[in-house]
C-alpha cells in the first residue's frame, strides 16, 4: 500500500496534540493525587511509566510492520486492544479518582483536543495521506465533539444536564469516527475508497490510536462516572 507522508507542519502539530493529551493526562492524575491525599511524586512517576510503556507498544508494533505485514487479523485485534485499555483505565483506580477529583468543567475541557485533531486530520485528507472520508466532507464528524467541548466547559459544573447532553452526542461521535476509520482501513470488508487509511502502519502517525482514540473513549466513560458520582 502506498503511503504519502504528511507535511512537516502538520506533523509537529500532531505531535503538540499527543504531548497535550499525555501531559493533560498525567498531570490530571497529580492534581487529583494531591486532592485526595496520595502520593503526588509516586502517582505522577507510575502513570508516566504505564503511558510510556503503552506508546512503546505501538511504537515497536509500527517500526517493526507487524501491523502492516498482517493487516488482518493483527491490525483488527489491536484496535480492539485500545478499546479495552482504555475501558481498563477508565475503571482502574486512575479512572475513579479522576472522576471524583476533576470537575465536570475540567472533563468535558479535556475532550477539546479533538477539535485541532480534526483540523490536522482535513490537512493530511488534503495532502493525500488519508481517505476524506475521515474528514467532515466525508462521514467523520467528531470536529463537533471538540467544539462543543470548548463551547460547554466554561458552563459545565453549573448544568448538569448539559453536560450529560455533550456526553452522549460525543459518545456517538466517537463511535461513528471509529467505524469509520475501520471503514476506511485496508481490511477485507472496509469500503473500497483510495487512499485507504493507513496510519497505524506509520510513525508517528500510529499515535492517533492509542492516544487521540483511546484518551476519547475513556475520557468518556470518566466523564460518565463523574455525572453519576455528583448529586
Amino acid at each position: 500500500m502506498v503511503f504519502s507522508p504528511a507535511g512537516g507542519l502538520s506533523v509537529l502539530l500532531f505531535m503538540a496534540v499527543v504531548i497535550g493529551v499525555c501531559m493533560m493526562f498525567i498531570g490530571a492524575v497529580g492534581v487529583v493525587s494531591e486532592r485526595l491525599e496520595f502520593s503526588v511524586n509516586r502517582e505522577v512517576l507510575k502513570v508516566t511509566l504505564l503511558v510510556i510503556l503503552w506508546l512503546g507498544l505501538g511504537a515497536t508494533l509500527a517500526y517493526t510492520k507487524q501491523l502492516s505485514r498482517h493487516p488482518y487479523p493483527t491490525a483488527l485485534a489491536y484496535f480492539f486492544v485500545v478499546v479495552l485499555i482504555s475501558f481498563w483505565v477508565a475503571f482502574s483506580s486512575y479512572g475513579n479518582r479522576l472522576a471524583l477529583g476533576l470537575s465536570l468543567s475540567a472533563l468535558v475541557l479535556f475532550q477539546g483536543f479533538r477539535f485541532p485533531m480534526e483540523l490536522i486530520v482535513f490537512q493530511w485528507a488534503e495532502q493525500g495521506t488519508m481517505p476524506y472520508t475521515m474528514t467532515w466532507t466525508g462521514y467523520n464528524f467528531d470536529i463537533v465533539a471538540g467544539i462543543l467541548a470548548l463551547v460547554v466547559a466554561p458552563i459545565a459544573n453549573s448544568s448538569k444536564a448539559l453536560v450529560w447532553m455533550f456526553n452522549i452526542v460525543g459518545i456517538v461521535l466517537a463511535i461513528n469516527a471509529v467505524y469509520v476509520g475501520v471503514m476506511s482501513s485496508p481490511l477485507p470488508f472496509a469500503w473500497d475508497i483510495e487512499p485507504r487509511l493507513v496510519l497505524l502502519y506509520h510513525m508517528p502517525y500510529y499515535l492517533v490510536m492509542p492516544v487521540c482514540v483511546g484518551a476519547a473513549i475513556a475520557g468518556h466513560v470518566i466523564l460518565t462516572k463523574a455525572l453519576l458520582y455528583k448529586v
